[in-house]
């Protein structure tokens, strides 16, 4: 996995390590959606060598994967590579929208909030 740091952010806000938004302390690609819940926003780029984690892109965390985008093996790649990425398991992370686009949400499920720096490479 490659971390990327320093990609919190928002608000008008410079990013920098561990930066979060002003109180919520979610990074810019987050969003809380209700007790156990929040949605995730990322730029998928599939084919590649290998799977990492590739900074923002615009308000998404930039996402590269191995699968190609064929018969939905990205997507599973992605759910997979994320849930790994924030210690979860893959059934806790859904694909919401953008099955057939590289601009995907996607909703994470868990008792308690993940350590979204994992995601971040701040942690």
């Amino acid at each position: 996995m490659t971390g990327a740091g320093g990609i919190a952010g928002g608000k008008g806000e410079a990013a920098g390590p561990g930066k979060a938004r002003d109180g919520d302390r979610l990074p810019v690609f987050v969003s809380a959606v209700g007790p156990g819940a929040w949605t995730l926003r990322v730029a998928v780029t599939p084919g590649g060598a290998k799977d990492a984690l590739a900074g923002l892109a615009e308000d998404r965390l930039r996402v590269r994967l191995r699968a190609k985008a064929v018969e939905g093996r990205a997507n599973a790649a992605l759910t997979m590579f994320l849930a790994a990425c924030l210690g979860l398991k893959a059934r806790q992370v859904a694909i919401v929208s953008g099955e057939k686009s590289r601009r995907k949400t996607l909703r994470i499920e868990a008792e308690s909030e993940p350590d979204w720096s994992l995601a971040t490479g701040t942690g």
